[in-house]
């Protein structure tokens, strides 16, 4: 287990120990992705909301034990490169994403297989607690993906200083 490198805002951090309170992930996997997974793991960005990614059934655990908070229920969402279940908390007044079983299109249009969490995973020690994120690396693709270039590029270079 890796110790976190940067730490996040006060709220969010509230809003994440309260979210590993009431959903154990090492109960039912979930992971945290997006700008706080990346912070934690040394990627120097600013954090405006927690995104949580898990699979097709847990995403209904998490809005179920989230139900008081719940602004979007879980719904199917498709957009041009992403097919996924979506749903939308807020927990005071910071805005959880939920991401569920979620698929790319691939070249010949169809949508690919929804990803195994586990193949992608690192635990990051932040606060005593054992938070599961996606690896730099795997972040780094998916934004290279979605053509945000910027940002892989902004995750390729904290993996070169890990290395170092």
């Amino acid at each position: 287990m890796m110790k976190a490198i940067l730490d996040l805002p006060e709220q969010h951090a509230d809003v994440l120990s309260f979210l590993v309170e009431r959903i154990p992930p090492a109960e039912k996997l979930w992971a945290l992705t997006g700008s706080a997974g990346l912070r934690l793991q040394g990627v120097d960005i600013s954090v405006h909301d927690l995104d949580l990614q898990t699979d097709a059934e847990t995403i209904y655990l998490l809005e179920k034990r989230l139900a008081e908070f719940m602004k979007v229920p879980v719904h199917l969402w498709e957009s041009e490169h992403t097919l996924s279940y979506h749903g939308q908390a807020e927990i005071n007044g910071l805005q959880v994403e939920l991401l569920g079983d979620v698929r790319h299109r691939q070249p010949d249009g169809t949508w690919g297989m929804s990803l195994e969490i586990e193949s992608v995973l690192v635990w990051v020690e932040w606060h005593g607690l054992a938070i599961p994120a996606f690896s730099l690396v795997h972040e780094a693709l998916a934004y290279e993906n979605m053509g945000r270039i910027q940002k892989a590029g902004l995750i390729r270079s904290a993996i070169r200083k890990e290395t170092l």
